[in-house]
């Protein structure tokens, strides 16, 4: 086994270690976070939908870009 093949196994162990124990371990500043969520009461619009002329207009921009 080489150098680099213990050192990626090392690693790869220690992210899933890492990985589990965030997983597993309970969050630690949870009540400081826990404010309530206020949603507003004011009725929320849809989004835009774009005109076609606006369409063109992202199409053309893409494809200057390219």
């Amino acid at each position: 086994m080489t150098a680099s093949n213990v050192l990626d196994w090392i690693v790869a162990l220690l992210v899933c270690w890492a990985s589990l124990t965030a997983i597993l371990e309970p969050s630690r500043g949870a009540s400081q976070c826990d404010a309530p969520i206020v949603m507003s009461s004011a009725a929320q619009s849809p989004p835009a939908i774009p005109t076609q002329a606006e369409f063109e207009e992202m199409i053309r921009d893409m494809k200057l870009h390219d």
